[in-house]
């Protein structure tokens, strides 16, 4: 989901003078036109622009996305703002920041999977810019919101597109970075997850359409858990609750609550242990009152 300085820089002139062909854009970029329809098609993949035939050329247009209306926005309404801070490796950092909480430089520099000098440049430019600020985890400051809502925008068009390529009725539930959830109809040759992998441990679900999971290691139960709650958020909770009670001593607790953390699960899992552990005493609205939790217990496990 990386994006050049020379589509930033193109995008830009787009969005400010409204180039009528792409000779115009080529010259005004000092751009060759080749290497400019070169760009223009890859920007168009990513949702940024499309291109409209004006007699034998093409007139260059700002697409109609989310991503690209907020960075048009940004561009209008900030025209100083240095948007090279989008640039490269610029958007999968931040899109790390946003959708994880990370503390140390150590955990960011493992989960965006860039290289210690591209982050320790990147993280020197953001921090003067006043992009990000560091309390208890790596954030992007309120005062640039708009960032977050671009990165946000363009990352789940991103995944909506890979995700359409293992299946047309695809569905993305939830992404971060290169991991993304979906779900479709369709039987893929990919890993099952949440409530789709369910059955594997004892719970007696099935549905109509399949999550799956972007990832290529191994998923273990705690991740098929933690992925119920990316996909689901508070909604549906009871697969997710008979399948902790199936294997409640068999969870890796450290595991799941590290992980549960870092992606912003952590309150959810946190009510499940006490719902567990109380036998219901102590329980959000989004759970079942217990005796109605154990009379579908008996109906959807294996015990």
């Amino acid at each position: 989901m990386e994006i050049t300085k020379k589509e930033i820089q193109i995008f830009r002139e787009i969005a400010l003078n409204n180039p009528e062909t792409v000779s115009k854009l080529s010259k005004t970029t000092s751009t060759s036109l080749s290497y400019t329809s070169t760009i223009l098609r890859k920007m168009q993949k990513k949702g940024f622009i499309t291109q409209l035939r004006n007699g034998k050329e093409k007139k260059p247009l700002i697409a109609d996305t989310p991503h690209a209306a907020i960075l048009r926005s940004l561009i209008l309404d900030r025209q100083h703002f240095n948007l090279d801070i989008l640039a490269n490796k610029g958007t999968p950092i931040l899109a790390t920041i946003i959708c994880q909480n990370l503390r140390k430089t150590d955990e960011l520099l493992e989960a965006s999977g860039v290289s210690y000098r591209t982050l320790w440049g990147f993280m020197d430019k953001a921090r003067g810019m006043g992009v990000i600020q560091h309390n208890e985890t790596f954030t992007i400051s309120p005062r640039h919101e708009y960032i977050t809502k671009f990165i946000e925008a363009y990352q789940s068009y991103i995944h909506q597109i890979k995700a359409k390529e293992h299946s047309v009725d695809a569905l993305v539930k939830w992404g971060c970075g290169d991991e993304y959830l979906f779900e479709t109809k369709d039987t893929l040759d990919l890993q099952r997850t949440g409530i789709s992998a369910f059955q594997d441990y004892g719970a007696l679900f099935f549905t109509l359409r399949n999550l799956y999971s972007s990832v290529e290691y191994k998923l273990r139960l705690e991740d098929h858990l933690i992925n119920h709650i990316l996909s689901e958020g508070k909604q549906n909770t009871l697969p997710l609750l008979i399948t902790w009670r199936l294997n409640g001593n068999n969870l890796d607790t450290e595991y799941i609550n590290k992980k549960a953390y870092r992606l912003k699960a952590l309150e959810i899992i946190n009510a499940i242990q006490k719902y567990m552990q109380s036998k219901g005493k102590e329980k959000p609205d989004y759970l079942l009152n217990w005796r109605e939790f154990m009379e579908k217990y008996g109906d959807y496990s294996d015990e």
